[in-house]
């Protein structure tokens, strides 16, 4: 109840914009718990979740970002939502936006990435423009540990390892998640230090 009573008053500072990866945030997901328990968590919605291009993707968010405006953004996003965010900085389109949590960045670079994905490799090389935190599993199907502590690295932000627990989003545990509620918190604790 601690964190949920935390998250509730951070929503009325903050606009919570999910960002999902490849499919959207299935029935599931934490993402549609978290709207469940928050329905003021936005989620931005693509037009093609099964073949998503980079172009459009980035535009949408953009759009997303500019509609809900009123309140400083908080991007919270899985897996290829991720990639999305750091190309959307890249192209200066993240104003707005107060930080960045992304949970399980893919590797997108990668030779068995889905082929689907347009526009995405390469993936920028910058450091992220805003605060963020990166949220990473240590046998993540999609992203070796070694990988996403060099992006990490790359991107000027934290890396917090929360051990196996595969893409960070298939187990029972992930449907309320509170271990990524706390992180979460913890994180929008110290935007606010």
């Amino acid at each position: 109840m601690r964190l949920d009573n935390a998250l509730r008053f951070y929503s009325e500072k903050y606009q919570f914009l999910h960002v999902p990866g490849i499919g959207d945030s299935g029935e599931n997901h934490w993402h549609t718990h978290w709207e469940e328990l928050f329905p003021e968590i936005k989620r931005v919605l693509q037009k093609d979740w099964e073949a998503p291009d980079r172009d459009a993707w980035v535009k949408n968010l953009e759009s997303y970002i500019k509609k809900y405006s009123e309140k400083p953004i908080v991007l919270i996003s899985h897996s290829l939502g991720c990639g999305s965010i750091i190309h959307a900085d890249n192209l200066s389109k993240l104003n707005g936006v107060k930080a960045a949590f992304m949970v399980a960045l893919p590797d997108i670079e990668r030779e068995d990435f889905p082929k689907e994905c347009t526009g995405f490799v390469p993936m920028p090389k910058i450091k992220l423009s805003i605060p963020g935190l990166m949220v990473s599993s240590e046998n993540d199907e999609w992203c070796e540990l070694n990988v996403a502590e060099k992006w990490a690295d790359q991107l000027g932000i934290p890396l917090i390892n929360i051990g196996k627990k595969q893409h960070i989003c298939q187990a029972e545990e992930f449907e309320t998640w509170e271990e990524g509620k706390e992180l979460l918190v913890n994180f929008l604790d110290s935007l606010n230090d």
